[in-house]
């Protein structure tokens, strides 16, 4: 858990870094292909997410279930959005 803890600190960091630069890219009106290859690396970046996500279920899935590793504001509004991990117990 404490692993994924970890690579989620770096993935939020690296999605920071890479909408920064799809961001410039699409201000500085590239071309499309240029653009594309922007977009690709954003959704790369997510497929590692998944990756990320599938081996911690394999390990530790109420880790990944209950949120812990998310920010207080979104537990906040997972818990608001009707999902309560202490749902699984009953």
């Amino acid at each position: 858990a404490a692993l994924f803890d970890m690579e989620y600190a770096r993935w939020l960091e690296d999605n920071h870094r890479l909408m920064c630069e799809l961001r410039a890219a699409v201000h500085e009106h590239l071309p499309e292909n240029e653009l594309r290859l922007y977009v690709d690396n954003c959704l790369g970046h997510y497929d590692e997410m998944m990756n990320l996500k599938a081996m911690i279920v394999k390990s530790d899935v109420f880790h990944l279930l209950s949120g812990m590793w998310k920010s207080p504001a979104e537990r906040c509004f997972m818990w608001m959005g009707g999902f309560r991990p202490s749902e699984l117990l009953k």
